[in-house]
């Protein structure tokens, strides 16, 4: 299977990115889904769908609608609703 790519965005790109990109990094590990995740603020999505392939946008923040699919995953950050998400990353990713 070749590696995902992931894009975790929040609303400055720092410390939200980053936690929903641990859990997806996690995710993957468990369920052996090979994945790269980057993180980045909400505004940069296009120009960095541009540069870049993705297959998958985490949101911790409101995106703009694009060609990758967009997931968001503010359950990871409030706990409720996590398993389903996670059941949904995963049947995006495989």
């Amino acid at each position: 299977m070749a590696k995902k790519m992931v894009l975790s965005v929040c609303g400055t790109g720092g410390v939200t990115s980053g936690v929903v990109a641990d859990k997806i990094r996690d995710i993957c590990a468990r369920h052996n889904i090979d994945v790269e995740v980057q993180t980045g603020k909400a505004l940069e999505v296009q120009s960095r769908i541009d540069a870049a392939h993705y297959d998958l946008i985490a949101s911790a923040t409101r995106v703009k609608e694009t060609t990758v699919p967009v997931i968001n995953c503010m359950a990871f950050l409030s706990g409720v609703g996590e398993e389903a998400l996670e059941q949904k990353i995963v049947d995006l990713l495989k």
